[in-house]
């Protein structure tokens, strides 16, 4: 059982968003629990694994967002070169303005962690953690914006005595915290970011970031669905499949920077992507995405949640669709799980159709959809064939600024 609380509402300071701060840093999270240590001896690797895992879970959430987002890599080095190895927490003493210029950011956030378990018996299973996120502006060193988070994942006999299926995987998985805290950081991340201040971003503005780093820039466009009350679920496998390309070789654009762009060519919400209105956007490559099914399914004694995309990669120059995939992911309960008794023949096929069971199948396709975009033989040929600055030379649109050029 996964379960999340959403504790009080994020603080936004006001007016927020009439001054957003443009570069943003995830620094690296930390652990505030008092531990009673020996000398010499280390926290639980598991916890130093929930911890990091935390931290990149959240920044891949974050990065689609409406700023320019500083990769968690170059953010450890500059820390490392300023202040010695991060482990050793010497950055952790200086001020905001200080890191705000080590760094050269707007503003960092802060990943405090006051509770973190990784318990693992037959009768009992636990993966939670607890903590706070901070966004401090570096030039005064004022919070702008803060959310508790609090999320486990609990099982063991003693949690899961109606599925047998789920008590098995459950068991399995227990052995594996890097498996484990992913899914509770999935569901904490999305906690904090409820809350955040998303602001807009101009068309120039993405394609400028995105144009420095020399990488093949990928377009996610607006993601259709095949019935209009699947629409919110398209939107949120976009924003997925943005967090899990994070760490592919592409440069992913930001989405707020997509939307401008394709708003400036008569788009509108809801509708398809003109040919000329993706192709005004500066991209190398271009993600098409399609829900073709979605949602919950019932049957008295049986359920099921399901969610099912078709992506089509495509050469944004000459419109050549490189690569297309059809995928679905389901999560059921109820008999084919092994029921334990009657009770749970009736309980288990309606507990199966949460919303986070749905979000946690739509979040598992979308990171199985990247992972098969990044590794696609005909994705790497391309790249590999259209490396370096004459790809992005080919590609940018003639009315671009040069200072958007790679």
């Amino acid at each position: 059982m996964l379960a999340g609380c959403a504790g009080p509402k994020a603080y936004v300071r006001p007016g927020f968003l009439e001054h957003p701060p443009t570069r943003v840093a995830v620094l690296p999270f930390v652990i505030t629990y008092p531990y009673d240590l020996k000398a010499g001896e280390a926290i639980p690797a598991s916890h130093v694994i929930g911890r990091d895992t935390f931290r990149k879970t959240f920044y891949y959430a974050f990065a689609p967002y409406g700023y320019e987002d500083m990769k968690l890599a170059e953010v450890d080095q500059k820390l490392s070169d300023a202040f010695g190895p991060v482990d050793e927490g010497k950055w952790r003493e200086a001020t905001a303005q200080t890191l705000g210029r080590t760094l050269g950011v707007d503003a960092v956030i802060y990943g405090e962690i006051s509770r973190i378990v990784h318990l693992s018996t037959p009768l009992y299973t636990e993966t939670s953690l607890r903590g706070s996120l901070r966004m401090v502006e570096t030039s005064s060193g004022n919070a702008l914006w803060r959310q508790p988070v609090s999320a486990a994942e609990r099982g063991g006999a003693l949690m899961k005595k109606g599925q047998v299926v789920d008590f098995l995987k459950d068991q399995a998985r227990s052995f594996h915290p890097e498996v484990k805290f992913l899914r509770v950081a999935d569901a904490a991340a999305r906690q904090a970011l409820k809350g955040m201040p998303n602001p807009a971003m101009s068309a120039h503005e993405v394609t400028a970031s995105a144009a420095a780093s020399g990488r093949a820039r990928l377009a996610i466009l607006p993601f259709e669905a095949k019935r209009q009350p699947w629409q919110p679920a398209a939107d949120a496998l976009r924003q997925d499949m943005a967090a899990s390309l994070q760490e592919s070789d592409f440069d992913v654009l930001e989405l707020q920077g997509i939307d401008a762009a394709l708003k400036d060519h008569g788009w509108m919400p809801g509708q398809s992507v003109t040919v000329d209105a993706a192709g005004a956007l500066g991209a190398d490559v271009l993600l098409r995405g399609t829900v073709t099914d979605w949602g919950r399914s019932y049957a008295v004694v049986e359920s099921w949640v399901k969610a099912e995309l078709q992506l089509e990669v495509v050469d944004a120059a000459s419109g050549t669709v490189l690569w297309s995939e059809k995928k679905r992911n389901t999560r059921q309960a109820g008999l084919l799980k092994g029921p334990t008794g009657y009770q749970s023949v009736v309980v288990a096929p309606l507990t199966g159709m949460s919303a986070g069971n749905l979000q946690r199948v739509e979040t598992h396709l979308a990171r199985e959809m990247a992972q098969d975009v990044a590794t696609s033989a005909a994705v790497r040929t391309y790249l590999d064939s259209h490396s370096g600055s004459s790809m992005a030379a080919t590609s940018a649109p003639a009315s671009e600024s040069p200072t958007a050029a790679p």
